[in-house]
């Protein structure tokens, strides 16, 4: 004991006390801090998707023959890192009229390659002459609005029909295309 008559010991409830000023100081310092971030996984790397590659039907009225023998060849087009050749609806020239832009210019079928969501377009166009069949294939690039065009000109409809499945193939061959 003390001189004052009190016991130098804290009282149990002195203890309590104290005990229970601590345990909340130590609980509002813990609620203070703010909450850890969520954690995020980070997304997988997801792989390139395939270039889209859109060709378009060859609508020929003159050369029903030849124009049937490029759509088929189109439709065989398998290019690197691409998916398979989807066939558009419509000939580019319809596709020109629906959105309103008949030039051949990059710009113009930008637009047409945007509208059908391709990354690639291919089509042909038939200059039927009196004895000779002039058969264009173009590629056109939609990222880079570079286009491509070959061009054959055949003697006759048979040799037509013979010559567009090596016109097409040069046509869809990067390495044609950067000569």
């Amino acid at each position: 004991m003390t001189a004052t008559g009190r016991s130098s010991e804290p009282t149990r409830s002195r203890r309590i006390f104290v005990g229970s000023l601590l345990l909340a100081g130590v609980g509002m310092a813990c609620a203070s801090d703010p909450p850890p971030a969520p954690a995020t996984a980070a997304k997988p790397a997801t792989p390139s998707q395939p270039a889209r590659l859109a060709w378009m039907p060859l609508d020929s009225f003159d050369v029903p023959v030849v124009a049937r023998a490029v759509n088929d060849e189109m439709s065989r087009v398998k290019l690197a890192g691409a998916s398979a050749g989807i066939k558009a609806a419509v000939s580019m020239e319809v596709a020109q009229l629906a959105i309103e832009c008949i030039e051949p210019t990059p710009a113009c079928y930008r637009a047409v390659g945007h509208s059908l969501g391709a990354d690639r377009l291919m089509w042909a166009e038939i200059d039927p002459g009196d004895d000779k069949i002039r058969v264009s294939v173009m590629f056109f690039d939609v990222s880079s609005g570079e286009t491509s065009r070959k061009v054959g000109t055949f003697e006759g409809v048979q040799a037509a029909r013979a010559g567009v499945a090596q016109l097409v193939a040069f046509a869809a061959d990067p390495r044609s295309r950067a000569q």
